[in-house]
């Protein structure tokens, strides 16, 4: 089996008119699978790509963006999306950690990065292809559009797609590297073809007639999956926006192609939150799902957005090394939703381990652990070149992936932060989610916030306290309240000695709060 020949096959079979809606304008399945094959065999043709090479795609989300995706797997090569705004030195490691030999990009990214480009010592200039026909002194001619003019009559019958047993591995992702460099995590033809299988249409209930949208972009694995995996495979349409989230830009993408199925992240039903007098209620009527991942989405915002807008926003956990959400609280009563992940996708295992013996499983209800979970039908992969990491994180089938849940008794699960978040004062564990989701739940002052430690002048571990609070809040008041209500609740050792308000927490480029960022605060 090759993946891109399964999706081919699938935009052929269901030649959906407005497969992409992108920039006013709409491409059908039919248009989209001729352009990939065409890419596929000229870039074959060149004879400077062969199976199993790694191919870079630093690219906006476009519709060139999910041709050059399609189109390498086709002919064996692995894509390697990474964030279009990367900076050098990230790139830099990529392209020396993949052995990349080639890169796809965005011409304006290019010409940022062609010294990093060019200084890689994998990379061949040939296999430098330029999305847009920009001519300038680094390169000639060599942009993305000249392979995609039809040399000869391609059809997808005489396409000689490269198989599994070739090349068992279809495309790679990097992890957000919040702690340590980034990893290349390889996935197999089969893992989004079974994720989109028992996920998106079993669980989520997608069909044909859906119109998604996703403010996730496709160099993210949450955005891969909703806006290039679910639409093409399933047959709906997808709304592809190659500019980056903003409220106004949301609001034009709403109200222009009236989706029907809405993947966001909690940082952007916050900003949502934020501006909501600004929609109208008729501005959500057509979207049935509204969907949260890539990072844990807060009790408050899911309580909020129900409030607001009357409508529910369905949680969902996943991860770069399984491709996408393994559990989520779909199926739940609503008074559940807000505060619970649910239950596994059909098809994933999940068991809870021990936090310091990973190898004993918890077998007591709502004791917290490390969530393992197993995938169907052998999917499961590893890091590139990453031995030690892939004895600590992959285990006999099982990926140990680093989050603390519990499980109740009635089954489902909750969230109760990151392993790597987790600090000891005095000998004793702190878990900074527990503390944050006390106080936001007890504040509406407070829309966001995180607890990180820092070392005093003794060089002792304390804990300390990041507010983003709203505009209008009083600052000392607030302090002296959330200080209040955390000594009703957490022994000293827990309670931050130091509460700091600054505008907005940093990020990493998944949207994570990038928790290192804050010691620079302190």
């Amino acid at each position: 089996m090759n993946l891109s020949e399964n999706i081919i096959r699938n935009l052929l079979l269901s030649d959906n008119g407005n497969q992409i809606l992108y920039n006013l304008n709409s491409l059908s399945g039919k248009e989209i699978a001729e352009k990939t094959l065409t890419l596929a065999v000229n870039l074959k043709s060149t004879g400077k790509l062969s199976c199993g090479d790694r191919v870079i795609l630093s690219m906006n989300d476009s519709p060139e963006f999910i041709y050059s995706f399609l189109s390498l797997i086709s002919i064996g090569c692995i894509p390697v999306p990474v964030n279009p705004m990367i900076q050098d030195s990230e790139l830099e490691y990529i392209l020396q950690d993949s052995k990349a030999r080639g890169i796809i990009i965005d011409s304006q990214q290019y010409l940022r990065l062609h010294k990093v480009v060019h200084n890689s010592i994998y990379i061949v200039n040939e296999c430098i292809i330029v999305n847009t026909p920009l001519k300038d002194e680094y390169h000639s001619d060599n942009y993305l559009h000249k392979y995609m003019v039809l040399k000869t009559h391609n059809s997808f019958s005489d396409m000689d797609f490269a198989y599994e047993q070739n090349n068992p591995i279809a495309f790679w992702q990097y992890t957000s590297g919040t702690t340590g460099k980034p990893k290349a995590v390889q996935h197999t033809h089969a893992t989004m073809l079974l994720n989109t299988n028992l996920f998106a249409q079993k669980t989520l209930g997608i069909c044909k007639e859906d119109i998604i949208m996703s403010v996730s972009k496709m160099f993210f694995g949450y955005g891969l999956g909703n806006s290039l995996f679910f639409p093409l495979i399933i047959g709906s349409s997808v709304v592809i926006d190659e500019k980056w989230f903003s409220i106004d830009q949301l609001k034009k993408n709403i109200r222009l192609y009236k989706p029907s199925v809405f993947f966001g992240t909690p940082k952007v039903y916050l900003d949502i939150l934020h501006h909501y007098k600004s929609f109208s209620q008729n501005d959500f009527n057509s979207i049935r799902l509204f969907v949260s991942a890539g990072s844990s989405l807060p009790e408050s915002i899911a309580r909020e957005w129900d409030s607001k807008f009357e409508k529910t926003i369905i949680n969902g956990i996943g991860s770069t090394e399984i491709g996408h959400i393994f559990m989520c609280n779909r199926h739940l009563k609503k008074q559940n939703k807000n505060s619970s992940l649910g239950i596994p996708v059909s098809g994933y295992q999940i068991k809870i381990c021990k936090i310091d013996n990973p190898d004993v499983s918890i077998k007591n209800h709502n004791e917290i652990g490390e969530l393992c979970v197993s995938p169907p039908e052998s999917t499961l992969s590893s890091y590139w070149e990453k031995e030690e990491a892939n004895k600590v994180k992959y285990k006999e089938g099982w990926y140990f992936s680093g989050d603390l849940c519990s499980q109740a008794e009635d089954g489902t699960y909750t969230y109760h932060g990151r392993k790597d978040d987790l600090f000891k004062v005095n000998g004793r564990w702190v878990n900074p989610l527990e503390i944050e989701n006390i106080i936001l739940r007890s504040f509406q002052e407070v829309d966001e916030c995180a607890v990180t430690y820092y070392l005093d002048d003794d060089a002792l571990i304390k804990p300390v306290l990041y507010v983003v609070g709203k505009e209008d809040c009083n600052m000392v008041f607030l302090s002296d309240e959330i200080q209040k209500k955390l000594s009703e609740i957490f022994p000293s050792y827990k309670r931050p000695s130091k509460i700091h308000f600054i505008k907005e927490l940093p990020r990493n480029s998944n949207g994570k709060i990038y928790r290192k960022g804050l010691v620079n605060h302190c």
